[in-house]
């Protein structure tokens, strides 16, 4: 029978791996619906195959081989809410109020384990999508309106998709009857897609724009005030382009280690630790355009020269599109372009604790703890941009283009560390039906400082219930529903990456439903 079952799980599995570019979410706090539905508690607890990536040294204590398809269906409707701004400055207008959209995702997972007699030795090989996040929304962004500074908006698209699939083989070996250690060595694909307004400071533009000051000098530089006989600068604290940034993917290797001891049927311990990864997503395209953010600064420049000149706003248009042309910039080629991207950042390193305690033969508790090191591993994200194929960005930035230095652009991240806390436990109800129910706490690990809407990862209660049920031929059907109380968070003012963030409020919660279907080989 188990030859029988193994090529169907193996073509599950490819079918699954080609299908999760597009499934991504948030990340779950376990990858197996029987371990979800006690509350996400299985480093202490070894009957899951989840245990790859909880605490691999656990396999041995699994009685019998067995494979197993699981699949988390999700919906993580998020809200965002902010306010105008006079250049930096938060006021009291409400410029979004709104959800975004409630996106169905799915993430896959499959997993076989197996037992040798009279071994050791256990085995498991398996791929999970084990992260990432999604959001969509289309908001309102001072920039974009038409005229300039009117309140009649064109609406931006905010999108983000990040996902991480982890595909490995793990090892288990008992060293007593009772003690047991373990790994899981990984293959990791990650993909990573963000397509929103992207802000800057004005120092980011080093190109000259005339013999002793940089484009981002005069666009920092104040403006023009009546009375002026010098012309000005155009008075910004930021800038900002629409960024449309995809086919970002990252090919990385990591590893999972685990210790087990088993006390009793009625006791067992466990301890973890992941290593961090390094992410380096390469072969990317950004389209950027900065059409809005020029035309915004010439009405800027144009009554520069209305206040110092005295002339009509069509002779000041002229006399800017000339000053513009001494310095360089075309404006027939635009201010859009295609660039070359790639981004760094890395997954965290962590370390867990857990227990499983039976006060009766029925009945089986757990809890768990985990440390996850996202200071260290979150602090920024470093995006560098080449082959840049407009010359009017390329000249302002003096980098990106073709023969220029690189662009890198730092996105501040500067996530803390998190601790999560699991407690839940299962009843058997009869031989066949098993009832679970748990709790999950986490910390949250972003700072209002760099809290934006595209990256929503701040829900901190969990609420968990799930059964089991055999079925005849060693069959077994595991449902769990999860529930992510809503959380919301103000960021703080200014925000450290833009100012459309200042005093920004995000909410998030979060609707899980986990099904799965094992195997068992008697």
């Amino acid at each position: 029978m188990q030859k029988k079952i193994l090529p169907i799980i193996l073509l599950m599995f490819v079918v699954f791996a080609s299908e999760c570019d597009a499934q991504v979410g948030v990340r779950s706090l376990d990858y197996n619906t029987r371990s979800v539905g006690r509350g996400a508690t299985g480093i202490g607890f070894f009957d899951s195959p989840s245990l790859m990536l909880s605490n691999p040294a656990g396999l041995t204590f699994i009685k019998e081989s067995q494979i197993n398809a699981n699949v988390i269906f999700m919906v993580p409707p998020p809200s965002f809410k902010n306010y105008t701004n006079n250049n930096g400055v938060t006021t009291s207008t409400v410029l979004n109020d709104k959800d975004g959209e409630a996106t169905l995702y799915a993430l896959p997972s499959i997993s076989y384990i197996r037992k040798f007699k009279d071994s050791k030795f256990t085995i498991a090989a398996g791929a999970f999508l084990t992260g990432g996040m999604g959001t969509d929304y289309e908001l309102n962004h001072q920039l974009y309106a038409e005229p300039t500074g009117s309140t009649n908006y064109f609406p931006q698209v905010y999108r983000s998709r990040f996902s991480i699939i982890e595909s490995g083989l793990s090892i288990a070996y008992a060293i007593t009857p009772k003690l047991s250690i373990g790994a899981t060595g990984e293959f990791i694909y990650t993909q990573i897609e963000f397509k929103n307004p992207f802000s800057m400071p004005p120092s980011v533009l080093r190109g000259m724009a005339t013999s002793n000051m940089t484009f981002g000098q005069m666009f920092a530089a104040p403006q023009n005030q009546p009375g002026d006989t010098i012309v000005g600068g155009l008075g910004y604290k930021e800038l900002t382009s629409s960024a449309d940034m995809k086919y970002l993917k990252s090919y990385s290797f990591g590893g999972k280690f685990g210790l087990a001891y088993k006390f009793s049927e009625s006791f067992s311990i466990g301890f973890n630790y992941c290593l961090p990864i390094s992410l380096n997503f390469e072969g990317g395209t950004a389209n950027l355009d900065m059409t809005a953010q020029f035309k915004n600064a010439s009405a800027r420049a144009v009554r520069n020269y209305m206040i110092v000149f005295g002339v009509s706003q069509q002779q000041a248009e002229t006399m800017v599109h000339q000053t513009f042309s001494q310095m360089g910039i075309n404006i027939t080629e635009g201010f859009a372009g295609e660039y070359k991207i790639d981004n760094k950042f890395s997954t965290p390193q962590s370390f867990g604790f857990g227990l499983m305690y039976s006060p009766t033969c029925k009945v089986r508790l757990g809890f768990d703890f985990e440390f996850i090191n996202w200071y260290k591993a979150f602090d920024k994200m470093e995006l560098t941009l080449t082959e840049g194929d407009n010359a009017n960005i390329n000249k302002m930035l003096n980098a990106g283009g073709n023969g220029q230095q690189p662009l890198t652009v730092d996105f501040p991240l500067a996530w803390k560390d998190a601790y999560a806390f699991k407690i839940g436990g299962e009843y058997d109800v009869s031989p066949c039906l098993i009832l679970r129910a748990g709790y999950a706490y986490n910390t949250n690990p972003i700072p209002e400082e760099t809290v934006i809407s595209i990256l929503p990862a701040i829900i901190q209660h969990h609420l968990f219930a799930g059964m089991s049920y055999s079925l005849a031929n060693n069959w077994i059907i595991n449902m769990a529903l999860e529930y992510g109380l809503k959380n919301s968070m103000t960021a703080s003012d200014p925000s450290h990456v833009a100012f459309e963030y200042n005093n920004a409020d995000l909410g998030l919660q979060n609707f899980l439903g986990h099904i799965s279907v094992s195997y068992v080989f008697k």
